[in-house]
Parts: C-alpha cells; structure tokens; sequence
C-alpha cells in the first residue's frame, strides 16, 4: 500500500478515545510528549514482554486442561493489557487543559486521522491532544490533531480531526488493526453466507 493510499484508508471501529484541546503556546509541548510516550510505552512494554512471552507458553497446556478456564485466563491477561495501555497514557496525560474522555466509543479510524463524535463543537483548526486505544489487544497510541470540520449531528457534533503528529510506528500499528478489523469482517461475512 503505498503511503498516500495508507494515509487515507479508513474504518469505522470501537475505540477507547480522550482528547483535549491545546492551545497554540501549549503545542510543542504537546508535539514532544508524542514521542515521549513512545519511550513510556516502550519501557512499559520491555517489562511485560517476559510475562507475556510466559503466558502465550501456559496458555496451551491450560487451554488443553479446561477451555473455559484458558478463555477466563485470556480475558484477564486482556484485561491487564488495556491497564497497562491506559498507565502509559497517563504518564504522559498532564499538562492542563480538560480532557474529554469516552467509554469504548465509535470511532471512523485511518493514519491520517479519526472522526469522533462530540458533544460540544469544536472550531476549525483547533489543537487537540489525543490519546486512543486500540481495542481488543489495547495498544495506546497517542497523537496532535487539527479539527478540519466539525458539523452538528443530533444532539452531538461529527468532529473530524486530521493527525498533525503521530509517530511512524504508530500510523502502522493503527493501519495493521484496521486491516485486522477489516479481515474479520470479511470471514464474518463470508461465514454468513456459507
């Protein structure tokens, strides 16, 4: 997939989502701890590949003793996954400003950037921090936006925000989810009509 193409291929997906917005003396700061928390994360990830990498080795022998207790297991590693996911956001979370947080939301997710839904408008070219959580296997990416529109829906605000800042590594780990995602939904459907 050439970049252009990657950068604008996009899915409608389940995310944990926060944001909030920043000011424009705020945005360097903003911008680096884009790349901090890429060394948070990563640090957090060295300590919990050996639990990992123990875990996956069990796993198939529990899974062989009783499934449900392998499926019980799964779930809880899961579970500890998206904890680990959320501390390493938080780590790097301060630095003022509201942040506008969502339970597991939808959201229309590319590399270039994510639709969310608002329930306050947002300008035109304003900055936003935004933090996002890749459901299921919880990988936390973090990011600067722009909203480049942002127009009334009901009740709420359709906000599209195109990504200003987003380390390479993550604008791949969000397209191989969306390719993931977009994989399931096709066995799902092909399953469906066999």
């Amino acid at each position: 997939m050439t970049t252009e193409r990657r950068r604008y291929f996009r899915l409608e997906d389940t995310a944990l989502l926060k944001y909030r917005v920043v000011a424009e003396e705020e945005l360097a700061t903003a911008r680096a701890r884009v790349a901090s928390h890429a060394l948070h994360a990563a640090n957090l990830a060295l300590a919990l590949e050996p639990l990992e990498r123990r875990f996956a080795e069990l796993l198939p022998a529990v899974r062989r003793e009783g499934r449900a207790l392998a499926d019980a297991l799964d779930v809880l590693n899961r579970k500890l996954g998206l904890v680990a996911s959320v501390l390493a956001l938080e780590q790097g979370a301060e630095g003022g400003g509201t942040w506008r947080e969502h339970e597991p939301t939808v959201v229309n997710l590319g590399g270039g950037g994510v639709a969310l839904t608002a329930t306050s408008p947002l300008t035109v070219l304003t900055w936003l921090a935004i933090d996002l959580v890749l459901l299921p296997e919880n990988a936390a990416v973090r990011a600067v936006g722009r909203v480049v529109d942002c127009r009334p829906r009901g009740d709420e605000f359709a906000v599209h925000v195109e990504f200003d800042t987003l380390r390479e590594e993550d604008r791949d780990l969000i397209l191989a989810h969306l390719l993931r995602r977009q994989a399931e939904a096709l066995r799902r459907e092909r399953d469906l009509r066999s």
